[in-house]
């Protein structure tokens, strides 16, 4: 191997020791949620929730350096009305039953002053992966525990979910409030 082609290999390897040195959380599914807000009717805003959000959160804020994978099954969907929850499952919408679940994954979290401001991932939603940036309120670790508060904006129609549009607004909102334990 030339010296040329370790370096190459040593710079490619480094990001990836320094990832697996960062302290491990496991997301806490009981003090976890995950939220959407839609226009309905161009007047009105449905709210709903997930429920059972899991996965794993590994931060370093000495290193400002961050990687988080959160899995979310989309028949956990509820918005206080089965019978809008179940077209939600549905075929036209999430499509529950060929894709449980979906999931954000990112390894670029941006700091500012020394605080995490925002985590560039990508979500996977009907096996549709698109980018997606949550803007972040607040990520705090102590002892053996993070918090952290988010949000951010997806397009729905992105991910062939374009039932009933524009009844249906296409924007997106989505806030997440997580806690992790450390592992």
């Amino acid at each position: 191997m030339t010296a040329a082609r370790a370096a190459v290999l040593l710079a490619a390897l480094l990001p990836l020791a320094a990832y697996a040195q960062m302290p491990s959380y496991r997301i806490d599914s009981a003090r976890t949620q995950a939220e959407f807000e839609v226009d309905h009717l161009g007047v009105l805003r449905a709210q709903g929730r997930f429920g059972n959000v899991t996965g794993s959160l590994r931060y370093d804020a000495t290193g400002q350096a961050g990687a988080i994978d959160l899995a979310i099954p989309v028949a956990s969907v509820a918005t206080g009305w089965d019978t809008r929850d179940q077209f939600l499952r549905g075929t036209s919408m999430f499509d529950a039953a060929h894709f449980p679940r979906m999931r954000f994954v990112s390894q670029r979290f941006r700091f500012e002053d020394g605080r995490v401001v925002r985590v560039d991932g990508d979500l996977t939603l009907r096996d549709v992966t698109r980018p997606v940036t949550l803007t972040v309120f607040s990520l705090d670790c102590e002892r053996d525990t993070c918090v952290a508060s988010a949000s951010g904006v997806i397009r729905r129609r992105e991910f062939a979910m374009d039932a009933w549009w524009p009844l249906i607004g296409d924007d997106v909102d989505l806030r997440f409030r997580l806690t992790a334990v450390k592992e």
